[in-house]
């Protein structure tokens, strides 16, 4: 795996999974942190991780699904579990990175729970 993907979560995240992946080595940048609040989903959101070489996190499944028909993307994960499983979310997406590259999640969407 040559290149660790780094994630953007957007509004839909919680800031605890953001924590705990952080205190784990990963990076992670808030879509509130970086001033991306009531942004649109495809136009904005997607292209603001794009530009920034990182994965876009989200539990929005319509936007997901929409993201699956688009390409030029750095990669799309959207959580389908239970939206208060801090744990769950935070194992799951620190082994995806731990297994998945950039290179991998380039103008795909994975879906996770």
């Amino acid at each position: 795996m040559a290149n660790k993907i780094s994630f953007y979560f957007d509004e839909m995240m919680p800031r605890k999974v953001a924590e705990q992946l952080q205190k784990r080595g990963f990076e992670v940048v808030m879509a509130v942190d970086v001033e991306m609040v009531d942004k649109d989903d495809l136009l904005e959101h997607l292209r603001y991780a794009t530009e920034h070489n990182l994965t876009l996190m989200t539990q929005d499944r319509p936007f997901a699904g929409r993201a699956t028909e688009l390409s030029n993307h750095t990669g799309v994960i959207c959580w389908t579990g239970k939206q208060n499983d801090i744990g769950g979310m935070v194992t799951a997406l620190g082994l995806f990175a731990e297994n998945h590259g950039s290179e991998e999640t380039a103008n795909s969407v994975f879906w996770l729970k």
